[in-house]
Formats: structure tokens, sequence, C-alpha cells
């Protein structure tokens, strides 16, 4: 059985010279923080809210924003982008046409296009931190991301509608699909049984330019089988492979241990661990969820700990590892907006590096 220790812990304090994600051309910090490897030097990286001015107090916060991460032999520079960056109005950098807003989920790359799945949400009216729900889900396209972000041209398809399933938690083209195959994602489910879980959908890789045709659309049903999927359907026979409502993950194949991993937040209302399970095929049986690591900053030990702070969006970056390393990345948050406002150290991507 695969074992996780933790052998090296490293957090790069806010706004320290080793600081992973530095706080630079107005950007004050955000959550999500998927990430997508555009080539062998540059990186995408993908985040939910974020603070944007000159400090956060004020500030304004746009739903998403992204980052470009480039490697050289000289080392590696981050740059941010949104729309109206430098401006006095900035704003998303993936945009809905209506009231709603994108926070974005995974992506991946497939013949010169980017794409990007993007939680379509709309406010509840219930206030507070979790005073949100889903309106849908979005696939974002971008046919030229090698030019720079401010010149990307992005069309938007509709994938799902309503809160019943959330695909794109997780997307995976397994290696040998990648010539011809399949897009596997990883699938909230959160009307088909009595507590939500995590399934698996399926398309055509051969359909990317037409996602809209839903029907070629499948879902791994109970005795795994692959069914035609409903758009905007809940199937009551979705195939349950991790037990929880996990909203953001990550899932990477490590070929020098041939199991699939993946990572995400521990299930449970302000869980202070974050999990991880394995599998020897994508479509499982997966391990029951194990835990990864606690979340330093919701432990009372700890100098930042308060009790309305709590850690979630944990997820792995494999384009950051050895074979020997896990990288790891989480964001804090607390219920308390002046809190968020006055300490740097919250609502900030932090990389943990694990032994493997």
């Amino acid at each position: 059985m695969l074992k996780l220790f933790v052998a090296l812990f490293l957090l790069f304090a806010a706004g320290g010279e080793s600081n992973f994600f530095p706080y630079a051309h107005g950007w004050l910090g955000a959550d999500a923080a998927y990430s997508i490897p555009l080539d062998r030097t540059s990186t995408v990286w993908l985040f939910g809210d974020t603070f944007i001015g000159a400090r956060r107090e004020p500030s304004t916060m746009i739903h998403n924003s992204i980052a470009l991460r480039r490697c050289h032999k000289d080392g590696c520079q981050v740059t941010y982008w949104w729309s109206g960056m430098h401006t006095q109005h900035g704003s998303s950098f993936f945009q809905t046409p209506e009231s709603d807003y994108y926070w974005p989920l995974d992506g991946f790359v497939y013949r010169n296009n980017l794409y990007v799945f993007l939680e379509q949400m709309h406010t509840t009216g219930d206030g507070g931190a979790f005073g949100f729900d889903y309106s849908g889900i979005t696939l974002a396209t971008v046919a030229n991301f090698s030019a720079s972000p401010a010149k990307w041209k992005v069309s938007y398809r509709t994938i799902s509608t309503g809160n019943p399933v959330v695909p794109g938690i997780a997307a995976v083209i397994p290696a040998e699909q990648s010539a011809a195959g399949y897009l596997y994602t990883f699938t909230l489910f959160r009307k088909s049984a009595p507590e939500p879980f995590a399934g698996l959908m399926r398309v055509p890789l051969a359909d990317l330019a037409g996602m809209d045709r839903l029907p070629h659309w499948q879902y791994l049903a109970e005795g795994s089988q692959w069914l035609a999927w409903k758009r905007s359907t809940s199937p009551a026979n979705a195939l349950q492979l991790l037990k929880g409502n996990i909203t953001e993950m990550s899932v990477a194949f490590h070929a020098a241990r041939q199991r699939w991993i993946a990572v995400y937040p521990t299930p449970g209302f302000l869980s202070n661990t974050a999990s991880y399970s394995t599998a020897g095929k994508l479509t499982g049986p997966w391990k029951e969820s194990r835990t990864l690591f606690r979340y330093p900053e919701m432990q009372k030990e700890d100098p930042r700990y308060t009790p309305r702070v709590f850690c979630y969006a944990a997820k792995e970056h494999p384009e950051l590892e050895t074979d020997s390393r896990l990288a790891i990345t989480y964001a804090c948050n607390s219920t308390t907006e002046q809190e968020i406002l006055r300490d740097m150290r919250l609502y900030h991507p932090e990389l943990v590096v694990l032994g493997l």
C-alpha cells in the first residue's frame, strides 16, 4: 500500500523573497490555484476570487485571475493577468455576460488549444463566506494561448446548467489516450445520492471542437459501464469513486509507482486536513481517503492560528515535482472579512512539498 509521510514542509512566508506567488503587479492574493502546463517551460495558474489594488484595505475583489510562470536556466518568473489590468476598472479575466461570475476549475491543453472548465456561480443572498451556488459549468477555449494573455481570444460553451452535477473538478487525458481517445473529468454528483460524491465523466477528444453536442458525453455508471449523459442531469446510477462534497481536486498518474493519486480538501465543513486516495486505474476502485497533511494555520499551536481561519483548495501540481516529492498548494480564508483584509498571510496560495 502506498504510504505518504512528510519529509519536507516548506511554507513560503507572504512577501518573502522565496514566495512562490509574490505580491506583484497589483495582485494581492487569491485562492483555487489550478495549474496547467503549456509547454516545457511555461505553466498557467488559475485563481478564484482575487484581491487587486495597491493594498487590501481598500482593494477590489474580482472573481478570477491567472498567472503565467515561465522558467529558464536563470530562474522562474510569475506574471499575473486580469481584464482591465493597470486601470481603475479591473475585472475578472474570464467574464460572463450576466450578473453571474466564473470560478476556474481544472483544464488541459490538446491540439494547440487551451481548455478550462469554469463554474458559473451566483450569489444566493444568504451573505457570509458561503452565500453562493452553481448556475452551471462552462468550457472556455483559448486557441492562441501562446500569445500574451492580454491578446487571448476566449470562446465559451455551456456544458451543464443548474447545480446537480459539476464536471471538471479534475481533468485528465491519460497518456495512452493522447493520440485518440477520451478526455476524462472527475465530476461532483450532488443529486444522485443522499450525500454528494465524486464520479467520472468522459467525452471523445475528437469532439472537443464541438463539445456542445452533449449526446457524446458519457458517465461511469454502477457496474463500470459507460452510459450516455443527458445534459444537466444527475444520474441515479452514477458510480461513486470518492465520497463527500469534493468541489476541487487534482488527479495525476505517478509512473514510478503505477498509481493514480487524487489530492483534495478533506470532505466535511471546515475540515483542518487535506486528503488523498490512490487507484491502479482511473476508473477505480479508489482506496479509502487518508489524511495527507494538516493545515498548520488551523492548529492551535501554530502562531497564525485563530478560531475564524479555515483552509481548503488542496491539490497537486506534478509539473513542480521529482519522483520522490509531491508539490501541493492550498489556501486559507477567514469567516471575518477584516481578518482577511489585515492579514496578508491569508487568502494566498501556499506551497507544500511532501515526501512520497
